[in-house]
C-alpha cells in the first residue's frame, strides 16, 4: 500500500496536527516504512504457530471458589433506625 503526500495531510487534518511543507516527506517516509514492516509480517507462515495467550509457559494458579462472607444484613439493620424490608431508608435528595 502507497503512502502519498495527501494521505499525510489528510491524517494530519483527523488528528489535528500542524506540520511544516518540510516535515510531510519525513513523515511520509515514516509511515512507508512501517507499511512495509507490516507487509513482510503478514507474509511470514504461520500456519504451524500455535496461538498463546502469554509468551512464558506459565498457568494461572488460581484458588479455590469457595465463600468467605456470608449476609449480614440483618444483623447490621437492626442498629439502624430508618431500615425496612431489608433497604435503608434516607431522605430524598432529589425533587
Amino acid at each position: 500500500m502507497a503512502i502519498t503526500k495527501s494521505d499525510i495531510e489528510h491524517l494530519c487534518g483527523l488528528s489535528k496536527l500542524n506540520l511544516d511543507d518540510d516535515e510531510i516527506p519525513i513523515y511520509l517516509q515514516q509511515m512507508t516504512d512501517i507499511l512495509e514492516m507490516i507487509e513482510q509480517l503478514q507474509s511470514a507462515d504461520t500456519d504451524e504457530i500455535i496461538p498463546m495467550a502469554h509468551p512464558l509457559d506459565m498457568h494461572q494458579r488460581l484458588r479455590e471458589d469457595t465463600v468467605i462472607d456470608t449476609n449480614d444484613r440483618d444483623i447490621y439493620q437492626k442498629n439502624s433506625l430508618n431500615a425496612e424490608e431489608g433497604f435503608y431508608k434516607v431522605p430524598k435528595v432529589i425533587e
